[in-house]
């Protein structure tokens, strides 16, 4: 066994509609099973790296709010001294 067949692919239907055709070959992969599950996961790879990524973007822009979420907390903890000091 291979350690491939324990990874789930897509269904071949959503394989050769999403996947480019120069990963599906559709030509060489319809006829061929070997050529279909390598392009199938050459398919999986590229998803999955545009997944990390998008999940790396995610992250940064996480951790970019919650600095700004953090610098607005500061403001507003300050503001209740000052608005005492000029009610006085």
């Amino acid at each position: 066994r291979s350690k491939h067949e324990e990874i789930e692919l897509v269904s071949l239907e959503e394989f050769y509609k999403e996947a480019p055709p120069e990963i599906s070959r559709p030509a060489i992969t319809l006829s061929e099973p070997h050529q279909q599950t390598l392009a199938r996961l050459d398919w999986e790879l590229e998803q999955r790296k545009r997944l990390a990524e998008k999940y790396k973007e995610c992250l940064s822009s996480k951790e970019k709010i919650l600095k700004e979420i953090e610098v607005k907390k500061e403001y507003l903890s300050s503001l209740q001294p000052r608005l005492n000091s000029i009610m006085q």
